[in-house]
C-alpha cells in the first residue's frame, strides 16, 4: 500500500511539471502584446514560435507579415524586404498584398543616402512603387507611392546633375553632355532642370571652342605645310638648274 501512495505521487508530481498544450492562438496574442509596447525581438520569437510548434500555420499570411513587420519596426531593412517578398510569393492576392509592396518600397527607400552614391537603391524604391501602381491599382497606399515616386526621381535627377558638374569641372566636356542630357530626358521639368540645361550649354560652348581651335591648328598646320612644299620646289628647283658658262669658267 505504501509503495503505491508513492507511486502515484509521483505520478502526480509528473502531471504537474508537464508543460501546457501549445495553443496558438494563445501566442498569437501574446506577440500582437509585444508588437503594441515596439518589442520587436520578442514579438519575432513568438510568431516564430507559432510557425515552429504549429506546422500547418508556417504560411500563415499574417504571421509572415508580422515577422516582416519586426525587423522593419529594428530598421534592418534588408531582413524585412525578404519577408515581405516571402509573403507575396505565397500570398500575391491577398487582401494586405498591397501593403507588402508598398513596404518593399520602403524597404529600398529607408536605405537611400547622399547624391554623390550610387543609386542602385533609388531606382529600386522608384521600380517597387511603380510597381504598386501597377499591380494594386487603387490601393491605399497609392498617394503615398506616388509621393514617393515624385522624390525617388528628383534624386536620380539630381544625381545626373552632379555626374554632369563633374565631368564639366573635369573637362570631359562629351561625357557631360552625355549624363545632362540624359537628365533633360527623362526628367523633364524637375528642379535640377535649369542648371542642366546651363552646364550642358557651357559644356557645348566648350566642345564649340575646341573644335573652332582645332579648325585652326589644322588650317595653321596645311599652311605651314603647304609652305614648307613650295620652298621644297624652289630649292630644288634652283638647285637643279645647269651652271651657266661663266660660272663654269
Amino acid at each position: 500500500m505504501k509503495k503505491l501512495i508513492i507511486y502515484l505521487c509521483f505520478a502526480l508530481l509528473a502531471a504537474c511539471a508537464k508543460e501546457p498544450p501549445f495553443d496558438p492562438v494563445e501566442k498569437f496574442k501574446e506577440a500582437e502584446e509585444k508588437m503594441q509596447k515596439f518589442k520587436y525581438e520578442d514579438a519575432r520569437k513568438a510568431y516564430q514560435e507559432i510557425q515552429e510548434k504549429a506546422p500547418d500555420r508556417s504560411y500563415d499570411a499574417d504571421i509572415m507579415l508580422r515577422i516582416a513587420d519586426t525587423y522593419y519596426g529594428e530598421e534592418k531593412y534588408s531582413e524585412a524586404l525578404v519577408e515581405y517578398q516571402a509573403f507575396l510569393n505565397f500570398h500575391p492576392v491577398h487582401r494586405d498584398a498591397s501593403y507588402a509592396q508598398y513596404q518593399i518600397g520602403m524597404c529600398n527607400y529607408q536605405e537611400l543616402t547622399t547624391i554623390d552614391r550610387d543609386p542602385a537603391v533609388t531606382r529600386a524604391a522608384l521600380q517597387e512603387f511603380q510597381n504598386l501602381l501597377v499591380k494594386y491599382p487603387g490601393s491605399p497606399y497609392d498617394e503615398e507611392a506616388k509621393k514617393y515616386i515624385a522624390i525617388c526621381k528628383v534624386r536620380l535627377a539630381e544625381y545626373e546633375l552632379y555626374v554632369g558638374k563633374f565631368y564639366h569641372k573635369k573637362g570631359s566636356y562629351q561625357a557631360a553632355v552625355g549624363r545632362l542630357e540624359k537628365l533633360l530626358r527623362d526628367y523633364p521639368g524637375y528642379p535640377a532642370e535649369k542648371d542642366a540645361l546651363f552646364y550642358n550649354g557651357l559644356s557645348y560652348q566648350e566642345l564649340y571652342e575646341a573644335e573652332i581651335s582645332e579648325a585652326r591648328s589644322r588650317k595653321r598646320a596645311g599652311i605651314r605645310s603647304r609652305r614648307k612644299k613650295r620652298a621644297r620646289r624652289r630649292w630644288r628647283s634652283r638647285t637643279s638648274r645647269p651652271l651657266s658658262s661663266s660660272s663654269r669658267t
